[in-house]
């Protein structure tokens, strides 16, 4: 609740704005607090997540395409500029992500994106990085939704994550080396 002096405050705000906008452009532009109590405030949070709900299930088709494209772009560009690595949010999860809400099966977008179904399950089962090619090939895909930069970012960060960890991998290329140029004391 607002005390009086709040209460002037924010009428004498309103009327000096008022002079300069109207009714309908402070409204666009401002919020003004509320003098509810928290019995109406919880009855408004009720209606506006009725009315939200209202609101989602009656998208249309593209609409939710849309809004599905939008939540993955922002989900990797979010977790690729985390320092920590989380291996459930892998380029197999989100590409796992892209296909249902693009509704297709691993075939189809094998087909659409121009690349053998095969080599796509080699893919989604870890048996193969996604390469530049192919980050290029689901950004045109998703109508540039989803940059091809942020399929790319979250490749390296499994690089890394993969660099940072596998001593066995680093040991066994290291075998493989002939003439080390420079040996430490």
């Amino acid at each position: 609740m607002m005390n009086e002096e709040q209460r002037k405050y924010y009428r004498e705000l309103y009327d000096k704005l008022a002079k300069k906008y109207s009714k309908e452009e402070l409204v666009d532009a401002f919020v003004f607090p509320s003098d509810m109590t928290d019995e109406q405030r919880k009855q408004a949070d009720e209606m506006l997540f009725e009315e939200r709900k209202k609101k989602l299930a009656n998208r249309s088709p593209k609409e939710k395409l849309l809004s599905g494209l939008l939540r993955i772009r922002y989900q990797i560009k979010s977790y690729v500029q985390q320092s920590q690595f989380d291996e459930t949010k892998s380029s197999i999860f989100f590409l796992n992500e892209y296909l249902k809400v693009i509704n297709k099966k691993q075939k189809d977008l094998a087909e659409d994106i121009g690349v053998h179904v095969t080599r796509l399950s080699r893919i989604l089962n870890g048996k193969e990085k996604l390469s530049l090619a192919i980050a290029y090939r689901l950004e045109a895909h998703s109508g540039d939704l989803i940059p091809a930069i942020i399929w790319w970012k979250l490749v390296q960060k499994e690089i890394e994550q993969e660099i940072k960890t596998s001593n066995q991998k680093k040991m066994e290329e290291k075998q493989k080396v002939k003439n080390i140029i420079y040996q430490r004391a």
